[in-house]
């Protein structure tokens, strides 16, 4: 989802009790333009029964033509904020 108020653009994913990879296109941000995505996403081990705190926050610079791979824990899920460079 695209903000109102500025060109940044805003990505949540989730899932149930079971995890999953899934291929995330980005042609939706402008193209020939690059973003800074801000990606908080389970961390390691993560597990909504036995650990479901685990987190892991980073960054990187990605464009419209670039595949994400969002790996999603059981139970968990992942937040991208992606902002004009």
């Amino acid at each position: 989802r695209r903000d109102r108020n500025s060109r940044d653009w805003f990505l949540g994913s989730i899932t149930d009790e079971h995890g999953r990879v899934l291929p995330v296109s980005l042609g939706f941000l402008e193209p020939g333009v690059r973003y800074r995505a801000e990606i908080y996403r389970d961390g390691e081990g993560a597990d909504f029964r036995s650990n479901p705190f685990a987190f892991t926050r980073e960054t990187r610079e990605v464009t419209s033509a670039d595949l994400l791979t969002v790996v999603l824990a059981p139970g968990g899920g992942q937040a991208i904020r992606f902002t004009p460079l």
